[in-house]
């Protein structure tokens, strides 16, 4: 009861954070004109000062294979997500509320992304802390994880939500987080934590603090948008809506969760030490991303059905997130 209290108490402060900047924005104290500046602040300067804050000295990361295997592990989930997803929707279709290609397409890209980034940070800091003074293991090899994740998001992602190659996103990949990671590794490797100065270090720490309450408020105030603009058009979503929800918490919430958990316990067999198991065991109770709204809006995709998909998992997430993180853990014993 203990430990379900503690991971329940943990989801509930990132959702909570994730509910305010909700409120903040029907109140208009966090405006729309305001997200752009701010969403450069998050990935351009808080983002890659927590990476850096995270990764240099990280003892998880001297072993080589917290540094190769990682990237590989994030980029293989996110490719067999989709391919799970995208033959659900093609498979189901218009009895799921998905009447067109577009539908289909977006509906595979949205469930199949989880959210790595603004809600696992938190809770790998919340649930496996480090001690006083040194980077969290688990949350350094989130990092890495995500350099995988974010590459399938740029490439796979893009091409099946276009209906088409998806190689031009390749030079998205190279943005603030991504190159972070590698900075932090060169200076991880070179002893920056030994050699960088107080002062600089002291001032990373302080902007890398930033970055998740930042981060959390914007996805609060994207949702409350998305669901305006949802109940304005509807867009594919239409009367097929409860059906779609339904069958995106099934899928992301449900099946892609045996996924990651099955992996995380078979890690231990090619090199994957405890704290890539703990990676995988954090994703696999994650929503589904709310940036395939942005791509479907941008590459000819549904931004309705991933509206849909975003909103509607993220919502029951909330019950079944505890749920999986303690399967998770009792499952690979940690």
């Amino acid at each position: 009861m203990a430990q379900w209290l503690g991971l329940w108490s943990a989801v509930a402060a990132v959702f909570g954070v994730v509910a305010l900047g909700g409120l903040l924005r029907r109140f208009d104290w966090l405006t729309a004109a305001a997200d752009a500046s701010l969403l450069k602040l998050v990935v351009r300067v808080f983002v890659p000062c927590l990476i850096v804050r995270s990764v240099v000295g990280n003892p998880a990361l001297d072993r080589a294979e917290n540094v190769w295997l990682p990237p590989m592990v994030g980029f293989g989930t996110v490719a067999v997500s989709f391919a799970v997803c995208a033959a659900a929707a093609y498979a189901l279709g218009p009895r799921i509320g998905l009447r067109s290609p577009a539908a289909r397409r977006t509906f595979a890209v949205a469930a199949g992304l989880h959210n790595y980034g603004y809600l696992p940070i938190p809770l790998a800091e919340a649930l496996y802390p480090a001690a006083a003074g040194e980077p969290s293991a688990v949350l350094g090899v989130l990092f890495v994880n995500n350099v995988g994740v974010d590459l399938a998001m740029w490439t796979l992602g893009v091409a099946l939500i276009g209906g088409g190659l998806g190689l031009a996103g390749l030079r998205r990949v190279v943005n603030g987080p991504s190159v972070a990671v590698v900075a932090a590794l060169v200076l991880h490797v070179a002893g920056g934590d030994a050699w960088l100065p107080g002062f600089v270090t002291s001032a990373v720490g302080w902007l890398g603090a930033c970055a998740v309450p930042m981060a959390l408020l914007l996805i609060g105030a994207t949702m409350v948008d998305a669901l305006g603009k949802l109940r304005a058009d509807g867009g594919e979503a239409g009367p097929g809506v409860g059906r779609m929800a339904a069958a995106a918490c099934v899928a992301r919430l449900g099946v892609l969760p045996l996924l990651f958990v099955g992996l995380a316990s078979a890690l231990p067999a090619v090199g994957g030490g405890v704290e890539l198991q703990r990676v995988a065991l954090l994703h696999a109770a994650m929503p589904a991303a709310v940036f395939p709204i942005v791509l479907a809006r941008h590459y000819g995709g549904d931004p309705a059905t991933a509206t849909v998909v975003a909103l509607s998992t993220s919502v029951v997430s909330l019950l079944t997130m505890p749920l999986w993180l303690a399967a998770g853990a009792a499952w690979v014993g940690g």
